[in-house]
């Protein structure tokens, strides 16, 4: 004989009350079918698919954590990396289309932070750092990069390199660096000197809209098509470094607050499923 929906559905004596918006409709007329409940017997804005709109969100709050987890890890992990940006999050909320009704999704997206980072002196006269916002062009083997991580070297051929030994950009003619001449000076232009012979200008660069540049990993990004340069206000300082604008201290709060929030989630997940498990129990 068909189960009554307004009597079985009922949580028994110690389970977690089920909002009365929530519970199945005194009117429905869906039955179990091996004692578990049919998507119908529940209002849609509770169930979803075949799945409560509860555990939806405690798997949308699981899977944001996750991604801000993987940020955190990734800023603590280069704290002491060279003009490293560190990677923020965000969540948006938007409505998805369902049957006669909309329902919440959230998307965790993940951008660079730009923001200056604190310039560290360097006994390398190679070794530059710019102040402001701008990206030091460099000629990558697939084509044109940008990095602010002025770590460079003079290498026996007389090229400026970076540490995976790319070639510094330079803008208009220059010449080669003689690495056993005299020191070289560069001033905030960039305008590199060594001795009374011009070598020439180092080019940095910078955009309008820098959140559109694409991570190429080790510090490096490339521009996507139709992403015009600009020039640079930024002032380039010679046997200095950029450190990266990531804080330990925030990190590690933020990191803190990550965790509660995932065993928010799973401990959310945890009390619906058992609550299910009881009420769908065989008596």
């Amino acid at each position: 004989m068909a189960n009554r929906p307004g009597k079985d559905f009922h949580p028994r004596k110690g389970l977690p009350a089920i909002h009365d918006h929530c519970r199945p409709s005194a009117n429905s007329k869906t039955h179990f079918e091996g004692r578990q409940p049919t998507e119908s017997a529940w209002h849609s804005p509770c169930y979803r698919g075949g799945v409560s709109t509860g555990l939806y969100s405690g798997v949308e709050a699981a899977s944001a954590s996750q991604k801000r987890l993987e940020a955190i890890t990734g800023n603590l992990a280069n704290l002491n990396t060279p003009a490293y940006k560190r990677v923020s999050t965000g969540t948006r909320a938007f409505q998805l289309p369902g049957r006669g009704e909309e329902h919440t999704q959230l998307y965790t997206f993940t951008e660079k932070d730009f923001t200056q980072g604190d310039l560290e002196p360097s006994a390398n006269q190679y070794h530059v750092a710019l102040m402001g916002p701008g990206f030091i062009a460099i000629d990558g083997p697939n084509g044109d990069l940008y990095t602010r991580n002025g770590t460079f070297h003079a290498d026996q051929d007389g090229f400026l390199l970076t540490e995976e030994g790319y070639r510094v950009s330079w803008r208009g003619p220059n010449d080669r660096i003689e690495p056993t001449g005299e020191p070289v000076t560069i001033d905030g232009t960039g305008k590199m000197m060594q001795g009374q012979r011009s070598i020439g200008d180092i080019n940095f660069t910078d955009f309008a809209e820098p959140s559109r540049l694409s991570p190429q990993g080790g510090g490096y990004f490339s521009a996507p098509r139709g992403l015009e340069e600009q020039a640079s206000p930024a002032t380039l300082y010679q046997g200095m470094l950029e450190s990266s604008n990531s804080s330990g201290v925030d990190e590690l709060v933020s990191l803190i607050t990550v965790q509660r929030t995932f065993e928010s989630a799973r401990n959310v997940m945890q009390m619906i499923d058992q609550s299910y498990g009881r009420l769908t129990a065989a008596r």
